[in-house]
């Protein structure tokens, strides 16, 4: 595996040849200002992928689907507490993973950047914020928003995070529900740590967002 310096990695994201793309993994975090650069040649981009939205109704799907959910309590308070966890992504607040810019707004068309830490490297993967949803229905009240692949993220496919309260049982939930298979050819190769890496994420996650409605209660 190819890990680039920062001037390579500015290189392959302001590249407009499609074989000038590679996986974007470096020996250390990146700098914000490299984010930045990296950022802003994306930000124009589409989204790898041509079904956006897929998450709204996953069934029937091509793509590889990991699926997570907890239930964090009951009430009016753990539903609120829930949603501003998760507006403020706390999913992300884990020992090696990472969001930048950390206080992206959770706005359709927002551009940013997911980091991760694992094998000994960095990886660098920008998102679009696809939709956002807040539905204030009377028997299930619900908050989701969806993240988009963008070309230089190592996968291709859509993300889904929802808060929902199910006011019959009176049960809140929160779940993680991705569509995505590999997009880069290290990827491929890569894949089946890949998949161990995604099911890792999306325990961890569901459990940050647990510790911090609790701790916002407490």
């Amino acid at each position: 595996m190819h890990t680039l310096t920062d001037t390579e990695a500015i290189r392959v994201a302001e590249s407009a040849h499609p074989l000038a793309r590679h996986d974007m993994f470096l020996l250390r975090r990146p700098s914000p200002p490299l984010l930045d650069r990296i950022l802003d040649a994306q930000r124009s981009q589409s989204v790898s992928y041509p079904e956006v939205g897929m998450t709204r109704s996953p069934g029937g799907s091509s793509y590889p689907l990991n699926h997570h959910r907890i239930d964090l309590g009951s009430g009016s308070e753990i539903y609120a507490g829930a949603v501003a966890a998760v507006r403020s992504w706390a999913m992300y607040d884990l020992s090696w993973t990472g969001l930048y810019p950390a206080n992206t707004p959770v706005e359709e068309g927002r551009v940013f950047a997911t980091l991760a830490n694992h094998l000994g490297f960095w990886s660098i993967n920008p998102c679009r914020i696809v939709y956002v949803e807040d539905r204030d229905e009377e028997l299930f009240p619900s908050f989701s928003f969806a993240i988009g692949t963008l070309p230089l993220h190592s996968e291709r496919g859509e993300e889904r995070f929802r808060v929902e309260w199910d006011r019959a049982r009176d049960l809140v939930s929160f779940e993680i529900l991705a569509l995505a298979g590999p997009q880069h050819w290290l990827a491929r190769l890569g894949w089946p740590i890949a998949r161990i890496l995604q099911r890792r994420f999306g325990t961890e996650a569901l459990h940050a967002v647990h510790s911090t409605v609790r701790r916002a209660r407490a």
